[in-house]
């Protein structure tokens, strides 16, 4: 899965504006009998579970990066300059769209 920086962006302006809200609303004193209702769209589902994905993946694939170092290590790791080239333009693609 591909997260763009400005999918992070956009999620973390819009729990910054649901906090915003909160904090700058008017308590009301009058009622203190009403009950409370919360209602989550499913945009906001949706969002909180990318976050808690984010949250709780690794950082480093540990993985990876052995097989990467001892490729390194014995001369055997090698870069496709088509690959990187793809990656790139597919990755300045989805920047834009997003």
């Amino acid at each position: 899965m591909i997260i763009s920086g400005k999918q992070v962006q956009s999620i973390l302006k819009t729990y910054g504006k649901q906090f915003n809200n909160q904090v700058n609303k008017p308590e009301n004193t009058k009622k203190a009998s009403k009950t409370d209702n919360l209602a989550i769209s499913n945009e906001s589902k949706i969002k909180h579970k990318i976050m808690q994905s984010l949250k709780n993946s690794e950082d480093v694939r540990t993985d990876i990066v052995e097989e990467l170092r001892e490729q390194i290590a014995t001369g055997t790791y090698t870069v496709s300059d088509e690959e990187v080239a793809e990656k790139m333009i597919t990755r300045a693609i989805v920047d834009h769209i997003v």
